[in-house]
């Protein structure tokens, strides 16, 4: 009996040893000091609403945003929301032939109870959830009451058609708001210091191979390559850099070599090779300066000039060992 019992207690001591650990949940453990989710903080009208958006029931949705009194559309003026943004996620995911025509009239109707048409869902702007998923004659509407293409931190509507290869609603911005959008692309360079994301329209079209995004946005001068840019087509991805080779080639297919400089391929050279050939270029027509060389000469100097040959070195992948930007010819940047 003494024996059985010391069997039984070693048999329970290896159970304790050998049981598993607690489980522990894999869902990402929200942090204490986060904001609770607002839509919680609405009344029961406006919690219908959320609901019944997120089954797209925009008819009925529009029909009580119509029907609300004063004071209770005061409640979303001051929250600065009007579930626009909402409505044209949710009906994204439906199909069916009616559902930008409901979505329109949900809008303009938002738009008639001056309430925020642009207001935010998930972090993207309802200009860019339109832009993104297409909805042209939403994005129409938008533009016409004056949203901007850009809203706080979110992406901006240029990067979101160009992220979905929605082609018109990229024409449609480029022409309608051709000065807004050449200062936000230009302005995509210095998101990373921001955001640490490099959010690039021109990336993004040439590393998707979209040749009628990348020639868009070079008809209407918001094309022009940043160091950011050329960082990650030379960062030794020999994908990445064919990829830049045939856009170019669909571009341009009467040139012989496109991967070296040409007048044409200005835009497609980092912006500190393009300062310096600029900078080249001025010096050589200065009044002071002897005529070396004609013009045509010149330019088949320049035209052996790779991408890459004075980039900056504020982002280090830049000419590092390994890339095709040779490390001798850098100019150290700011």
């Amino acid at each position: 009996l003494a024996i059985e019992e010391m069997v039984v207690d070693d048999l329970a001591t290896q159970h304790v040893l050998v049981q598993s650990p607690p489980r522990r949940s894999t869902r990402r453990q929200l942090s204490k000091n986060k904001p609770s989710f607002r839509w919680r903080q609405l009344n029961d009208l406006w919690r219908r609403q959320y609901l019944d958006l997120g089954h797209c029931r925009l008819g009925r949705c529009t029909r009580r945003l119509v029907e609300a009194t004063d004071v209770e559309r005061q409640e979303l003026q001051e929250m600065n929301l009007s579930f626009v943004a909402m409505s044209i996620s949710a009906a994204a995911s439906t199909s069916g032939t009616s559902r930008e025509e409901d979505l329109a009239a949900y809008v303009r109707a938002a738009i008639k109870c001056n309430l925020d048409a642009n207001d935010v869902f998930n972090g993207d702007s309802a200009v860019a959830l339109a832009a993104y998923h297409g909805f042209v004659s939403v994005l129409d509407l938008l533009l016409d009451i004056g949203c901007p293409l850009k809203k706080d931190s979110g992406r901006n509507a240029i990067f979101a058609a160009v992220r979905n290869g929605q082609h018109t609603a990229l024409e449609m911005m480029l022409t309608r708001r051709t000065g807004e959008s050449m200062r936000i692309v230009h302005s995509e360079e210095f998101g990373y210091e921001e955001r640490g994301l490099h959010y690039s329209s021109l990336l993004e079209s040439i590393t998707k191979g979209d040749v009628s995004s990348v020639r868009l946005l070079l008809h209407f001068g918001c094309a022009a390559m940043s160091d950011l840019d050329a960082k990650w087509l030379h960062d030794g991805n020999s994908n990445s850099r064919k990829r830049l080779e045939n856009v170019l080639r669909s571009l341009y297919p009467c040139m012989p070599n496109v991967m070296q400089w040409r007048g044409a391929l200005h835009w497609s050279f980092p912006r500190t090779d393009r300062e310096t050939l600029n900078w080249f270029w001025h010096a050589l027509h200065h009044p002071s300066s002897p005529e070396l060389l004609p013009d045509e000469l010149w330019h088949r100097v320049l035209s052996f000039v790779g991408r890459g040959w004075w980039a900056s070195r504020r982002y280090q992948l830049i000419g590092a060992p390994g890339s095709d930007i040779l490390q001798r010819n850098i100019i150290i940047g700011p």
